[in-house]
């Protein structure tokens, strides 16, 4: 019968080759993101083409800007939002839901930073959180969840899905729910980032996800002067 001193080496080797399997996976998978991230800087994107794809950051210029249709949807406080009626001023729409537990609340976050970087300009930019959510996400709930979370300047709309999947369509908007939905507990996959208009209610920019505020506010300050 061998003994476990004898058996060691072999554990050894065994741990030692599946570290480097692990590592190498990892390896494999940062290449690949970073190629994903390389690569969203000169792919096409439906009938328009990202500008300055040399210098991508993750601020992506959309050349020729994308005319964005009307939508209509409910605000935290119960009103009609209209789309049109923020014509004139420049407006960043992003999309997400309240019980997202990273990703929506650094990305409001940020857009609130945003806003109190552009000083007496920032009147000139509507700040927008489109809910994917809209089962769970009513008015009232975005009422509170931005109370909370001290987001004063942004505007939450929610939604029925089909409403919410319009008007997000001409950015490319794709989410999905998961898990439970009868008893509320699931999540919803979704496009991250956000999506700049300008004052004619043209799509002219998009922002990754994870790009600097002071990046952000930069390229509206050029827009705002």
């Amino acid at each position: 019968m061998k003994s476990k001193r004898s058996s060691a080496p072999i554990l050894r080797l065994l741990y030692g080759a599946l570290a480097g399997l692990l590592i190498g996976i990892s390896a494999l998978a940062i290449v690949l993101v970073q190629d994903q991230l390389r690569a969203a800087g000169t792919a096409e994107t439906g009938h328009f083409r990202v500008a300055d794809e040399a210098e991508y950051d993750g601020a992506i210029g959309i050349e020729p800007p994308v005319d964005v249709p009307d939508f209509n949807l409910t605000d935290q406080f119960g009103e009609s939002f209209n789309l049109r009626d923020h014509r004139g001023r420049l407006v960043l729409l992003t999309f997400g839901f309240t019980n997202c537990p990273d990703i929506c609340p650094l990305t409001l976050s940020d857009l609130q930073r945003v806003h109190a970087m552009l000083g007496e300009k920032a009147e000139q930019l509507a700040l927008v959180f489109v809910s994917v959510d809209g089962r769970r996400d009513r008015p009232e709930v975005l009422r509170d969840y931005f109370a909370f979370r001290k987001l004063d300047d942004l505007i939450g709309v929610t939604g029925g899905e089909d409403d919410v999947r319009n008007a997000g369509a001409p950015f490319g908007l794709a989410f999905e729910f998961s898990g439970d939905a009868s008893t509320g507990a699931y999540s919803v996959n979704h496009t991250a980032g956000s999506f700049l208009l300008d004052r004619r209610g043209r799509w002219i920019m998009r922002f990754q996800f994870g790009l600097p505020s002071e990046r952000i506010a930069a390229e509206l300050q050029k827009l705002l002067r």
